[in-house]
C-alpha cells in the first residue's frame, strides 16, 4: 500500500512538467506556422509586384512595335501578367481574332451578301494603332471627304461578291447632295468603266440637308428619309455601296426603301466596317485559352 502510494505521488509529481514542455512545444510550433505563413505572404506580394512591373514593360515594349506581327507575342505575355492595358491593345492590334466576319470575307447581315475591305477603329484608339491599320483608317477619311476612290479595295470587293454589268450599283444617300457626290462620284465612274456594274448615281436625288449620322450623338433619332427615288429603279438588281457598316441599321432602312421601289438587293459592298470592341474578360479568356492549349501540346510532345 505504502509502494503504491508512494508510485502515485511519484508520478504525480511530474505531471505539471509534462505540461509545460507540451505548452512549450505547442507555442514553438504556432510560431514556426505563422513564420511560414508571413513567409508565403511576402513572397507572394513581392511575386505580383515583379509580375504587375513585367506586364507593364511587355506592353510597352509592344506598343513601341509598328507591326502588328511583333506585337501579338509580347501582349499575350503582358495579358498573362495581368496588365490591365494589354487586353485593349491585343485586341486592337488582332481584330480578326475578336469578329465573327473577316474583311474580304463574304458574310450575311440580314438576307444580304456583305463584305468590307477593312477595319475602321474610332478616333479614341489611333494612339494604340500600327502602322497599316492607321493608314487605313486615313484611307477611309479621305473616302468619305472625296479625297480618294478607294478603287483598289472596292474593286476587289465586288469581285468577291460575284457582280455583273446587269447590277446596279446604288450608293448610300449622304446628309447633303454635295456630300453624296463628292464622295460617291470617283468609284462610281471607276466601277461602271471598269464594267464592273453600272452606277445608280442619279437614281437617287438628296432633297433637303440633314444632320450627320456618324457625328451624332443620338444616331438613331436621325430622320435619314431625306432623298426620293427614280422609278427607273423597278426591275434592277442592285447592290448598296457605302463607306462605313457598323450597326446595320442604314443598310437595312436602306435596303427596304429599295425593294419598295422595285429593285432586288443583291448585296452590299463596304470599304470598312467599325470595329466593335470586345469586354476584356473575353480578351483573357481567349489568349488564356491559347496559351494553356500551347503548353498542353508541349507536355504531350515531351511524352
Amino acid at each position: 500500500m505504502a509502494k503504491s502510494l508512494f508510485l502515485y505521488r511519484k508520478n504525480s509529481i511530474f505531471i505539471p512538467g509534462n505540461l509545460s514542455e507540451n505548452k512549450k512545444t505547442g507555442n514553438m510550433e504556432l510560431i514556426i506556422n505563422a513564420t511560414l505563413l508571413l513567409a508565403a505572404i511576402v513572397l507572394w506580394i513581392y511575386g505580383q509586384y515583379w509580375r504587375k512591373k513585367c506586364g507593364k514593360v511587355l506592353c510597352q515594349y509592344a506598343a513601341a512595335y509598328d507591326e502588328r506581327e511583333d506585337r501579338e507575342k509580347p501582349l499575350r505575355q503582358a495579358i498573362i501578367a495581368g496588365n490591365p492595358h494589354a487586353p485593349l491593345l491585343y485586341a486592337l492590334t488582332c481584330p480578326e481574332l475578336f469578329d465573327k466576319v473577316r474583311p474580304l470575307r463574304l458574310f450575311s447581315f440580314g438576307s444580304i451578301r456583305c463584305v468590307f475591305a477593312g477595319y475602321y477603329f474610332p478616333k479614341r484608339f489611333e494612339s494604340w494603332l500600327c502602322d497599316d491599320q492607321l493608314a487605313f483608317v486615313q484611307k477611309v477619311y479621305d473616302f468619305k471627304d472625296g479625297k480618294d476612290s478607294c478603287t483598289e479595295y472596292f474593286s476587289q470587293a465586288f469581285l468577291l461578291l460575284s457582280t455583273d454589268e446587269d447590277i446596279t450599283a446604288m450608293f448610300m444617300p449622304c446628309s447633303t447632295s454635295d456630300r453624296y457626290y463628292r464622295r460617291f462620284s470617283g468609284i462610281a465612274s471607276f466601277l461602271e468603266t471598269h464594267g464592273y456594274v453600272r452606277s445608280g448615281l442619279d437614281l437617287i436625288c438628296i432633297t433637303e440637308s440633314r444632320e450627320c449620322k456618324h457625328t451624332s450623338e443620338k444616331r438613331s433619332e436621325i430622320n435619314t428619309a431625306n432623298y426620293m427615288m427614280s422609278n427607273d429603279l423597278y426591275g434592277k438588281r442592285v447592290v448598296i455601296v457605302d463607306d462605313l457598316l457598323t450597326s446595320g441599321s442604314s443598310l437595312m432602312e436602306y435596303a427596304h426603301n429599295l425593294e419598295r421601289a422595285g429593285a432586288k438587293v443583291e448585296g452590299a459592298v463596304f470599304l470598312a466596317r467599325t470595329f466593335q470592341m470586345p469586354s476584356p474578360t473575353k480578351v483573357k479568356r481567349l489568349v488564356w485559352k491559347r496559351h494553356l492549349s500551347v503548353l498542353i501540346r508541349r507536355r504531350s510532345d515531351d511524352l
